[in-house]
C-alpha cells in the first residue's frame, strides 16, 4: 500500500473518530466497552483485536501494558515522538493522538491490554543466540521473556511483529527516535541501540518474536 492511500485511511479515521466522541453517551456502561468504542475508528490500521498489520507497518498493541501504551499515545500527542520528518509512520500518529482526550487514551490503552496477544509463525531460526543475547542486553529491563517491567518503564516486545521492532531499533540508532530533549526513555534506547550489532539484534528479534 503506498502512502497516499495511507494518508488518505488517515483522514478517515480521524473523522471517525471525532463523530464517535461528539456521539459517545456521557455515562458509558464500562470502562471496557467504551475502550472498545473508541477503538474501533483504530482497526483498520491495527486489527480488530490489536494485532497489528504488517502491510500497513503497523505494530501488535493486544496485550501491551496499559502504562506504556498510554505514554506512547502521550508522547505522539505533545510530538515527542513522530516528530522526525524521515519518521513518516510515527508522524500518521499525531493527528489521531490529538483528537484524544487523557482519558480517551487510558481506556482505549486499557482495553487493549486486556485483549490476548497473537503468537507468530513458528520460525526455522536457531533461537539460542537470540536468546543468549538478550538476556545479555535486553532482559534486565524487557524481562526474562520480554514481558516487559513496569519497574524499568520498558514495555512487553514478546511476540511483537518483527518487521516493527527492526524498524524502531533503526530509528532509535539513526536518531530518528528518542531525539526529543523530553524522551528521557527514548533516549536510553538510543543508547542501548548502538552496543548491539546488526547480527545480533537480528538474532534478538527472531528469538522475541517467538517467545
Amino acid at each position: 500500500m503506498n502512502q497516499k492511500s495511507i494518508l488518505i485511511q488517515l483522514r478517515s479515521s480521524i473523522f471517525f473518530l471525532l463523530v464517535i466522541f461528539a456521539l459517545a453517551p456521557k455515562t458509558a456502561s464500562s470502562e471496557e466497552k467504551q475502550g472498545e468504542q473508541i477503538y474501533q475508528q483504530c482497526i483498520t490500521c491495527h486489527g480488530k483485536q490489536g494485532q497489528g498489520n504488517t502491510d500497513l507497518k503497523s505494530p501488535q498493541l493486544a496485550g501491551q501494558h496499559d502504562w506504556y501504551l498510554t505514554r506512547q499515545l502521550h508522547n505522539f500527542k505533545t510530538g515527542i515522538r513522530g516528530n522526525h520528518q524521515k519518521d513518516f509512520f510515527g508522524q500518521q500518529m499525531i493527528p489521531l493522538a490529538q483528537v484524544l482526550s487523557e482519558h480517551d487514551t487510558k481506556l482505549i490503552a486499557r482495553y487493549l491490554s486486556s485483549l490476548e496477544s497473537e503468537t507468530n509463525k513458528p520460525s526455522q531460526v536457531d533461537q539460542k543466540n537470540g536468546y543468549r543475547y538478550y538476556q545479555a542486553k535486553c532482559g534486565a529491563c524487557h524481562g526474562g521473556r520480554a514481558e516487559g517491567n513496569a519497574a524499568f518503564n520498558a514495555p512487553k516486545i514478546a511476540s511483537q511483529n518483527i518487521d516493527y521492532l527492526m524498524r524502531q531499533m533503526t530509528n532509535f540508532k539513526n536518531g530518528v527516535r528518542g531525539n526529543h530533549p523530553s524522551d528521557k526513555l527514548g533516549k536510553q534506547m538510543a543508547m542501548m541501540s548502538k552496543i548491539v550489532s546488526d547480527k545480533e539484534l537480528e538474532d534478538i528479534l527472531n528469538y522475541v518474536t517467538q517467545l
